[in-house]
């Protein structure tokens, strides 16, 4: 396989340990902030879409935020406490990409709206 082609599998795949040997980029909490694993979490959530990142990027960070011990409630509220700042277009582009990484189907439910 090619150099490349592992760089940027790596990269898309959000490969932390990757990124942190390759570049020197922690992706996890500093050991000493005030603030506790869930709550930067979510913070990152809202970051993520406020900032309008990819879907993968939402997708991580939602997934860190629950191996954090964030619930899903949580994430989606995110997305209602950034609205005024950042913006509806950016709450609703992040909306079906966190839906994805809670395991919730959002195109199917908008298609079938009684079935959900």
């Amino acid at each position: 396989m090619a150099r490349f082609h592992e760089t940027l599998r790596r990269l898309a795949m959000i490969d932390e340990s990757f990124v942190e040997g390759e570049v020197g980029l922690r992706l996890d909490l500093a050991e000493k902030s005030a603030l506790d694993p869930r709550t930067a979490a979510l913070l990152q959530v809202g970051a993520s879409a406020a900032m309008g990142s990819p879907g993968v990027s939402l997708e991580w960070s939602a997934a860190r935020a629950l191996a954090a011990g964030a619930s899903e409630d949580q994430i989606a509220d995110v997305l209602l406490a950034i609205a005024p700042v950042a913006g509806l277009d950016r709450v609703v582009a992040a909306a079906p990409f966190l839906a994805n990484a809670l395991g919730y189907d959002i195109a199917a439910a908008l298609e079938d709206p009684d079935d959900y």
